[in-house]
């Protein structure tokens, strides 16, 4: 049988939320599986309940309090450093090599150690980084310069990938043009319409929402990635135009103090709930009617998390993202796209408000969404036969 060893410096098999580590998991379950994690919870920043399982190996890496941090950078090079390791004393090599990125470095050693031992490395692109970051630094230029190093490595790492996968189109074009005899696939990341109702079923919330009143949400990290401050604009518009209505920031994060800030400032009719068990969150946005995908505006981010998240909860979706998600929200009309310009969220979201009655009925083209293109069953099928 053959043998595939996986690695994410995040991911965990026993995170059973929207996982794509879970999932591949899960989709190779046939196969004979190990893999090695670190031991640290990005999300809650956190240590993870480790679960003393034969085929994982959970890696020691120091703390960190904010996602964009030198502690951070200084945990994913000690995760590097013992990741190399941990391959050198690999008693059985295995036949096929995983390696998620973000960590550019640890899918630099994997790839190194792949192309040395003669072992197959499929890369898979989650996230571009240092690109993706650079639109969340007050010194762009400065920060383009200093990263140059570690473009290079992201670079080499998909340079050494026999497979490259990625989380979108886009991504995985991207990483194409530095090794374009790689075989090549992109996964969205899916939607399991079981697991989600069966997850549903497993909260206990339990919400009374007035019929009156629209309830908004943003689900996720309250991070330095996203633009909060035209979240909070769009909130004073609508509430000066007596739309009534409740928002709901479905997480936590660094950002939360200056969140409250404004929130106390304008009187808006809004609550974050903090971090909450996948369940509960998804429980908790599912009450929702309008649902946010925004980020910063130059971000490179193609297709997000979230997206996935409100899609199965099937609400509808203003959205800042440009490419696939943007040419999801269109063509299957599940919402509608806003910028930073012209078309802006605070004009887009009291339009929807404004017309509800007419643009709720959107809400149920997600279904259709899920079927032609984000279930999970049918998307991780050619994602397999590439191992």
């Amino acid at each position: 049988m053959k043998e595939i060893l996986l690695v994410s410096a995040f991911g965990d098999i026993t995170d059973k939320k929207n996982s794509r580590f879970f999932k591949i998991y899960s989709a190779l379950s046939a196969y004979n599986l190990k893999f090695i994690t670190s031991d640290f919870d990005h999300r809650s920043k956190s240590r993870k309940d480790l679960v003393n399982l034969p085929q994982g190996t959970y890696i020691h890496v120091p703390p960190y309090k904010k996602s964009l941090s030198v502690q951070r950078f200084f945990s994913h090079i000690i995760f590097a450093a013992k990741l190399k390791l941990e391959l050198k004393n690999i008693k059985i090599k295995p036949d096929v090599i995983y390696c998620s990125t973000p960590t550019s470095t640890s899918a630099y050693i994997c790839g190194r150690f792949c192309k040395k031992e003669g072992i197959k490395f499929i890369i898979d692109v989650i996230d571009l980084w240092p690109e993706s970051l650079y639109s969340i630094s007050k010194f762009e230029k400065l920060f383009k310069i200093i990263c140059y190093p570690w473009q290079k490595i992201t670079e080499k790492a998909y340079g050494y990938a026999d497979v490259i996968c990625a989380e979108s189109k886009k991504y995985m074009q991207i990483a194409k043009a530095y090794n374009l005899n790689a075989l090549s696939n992109y996964t969205y990341l899916g939607v399991d319409s079981k697991a989600i109702d069966e997850l549903l079923r497993q909260s206990n919330i339990e919400l009374d929402k007035p019929n009156d009143e629209l309830w908004i949400c943003y689900g996720g990290h309250l991070g330095n990635s996203y633009d909060f401050l035209s979240i909070i604009k769009s909130l004073v518009y609508i509430q000066n135009k007596n739309i009534k209505y409740k928002f709901f920031f479905v997480g936590d994060g660094e950002k939360r103090k200056q969140i409250e800030t404004f929130l106390s400032r304008y009187n808006l009719s809004v609550f974050i709930t903090g971090v909450l068990p996948y369940c509960d969150y998804l429980k908790q946005i599912s009450y929702c009617d309008i649902a946010i995908n925004i980020f910063k505006e130059n971000t490179r981010v193609i297709h997000s998390f979230k997206f996935n998240d409100y899609v199965a909860m099937n609400l509808f979706i203003l959205n800042s993202l440009p490419g696939e998600t943007a040419d999801m929200i269109s063509m299957y009309k599940i919402g509608l796209n806003f910028n930073f310009s012209d078309n802006t969220l605070d004009k887009v979201l009291y339009e929807v408000c404004s017309n509800w009655n007419f643009y709720k009925e959107w809400r149920t083209n997600n279904a259709k969404l899920i079927s032609d293109v984000l279930d999970q069953g049918t998307v991780y099928k050619k994602m397999v036969g590439l191992f």
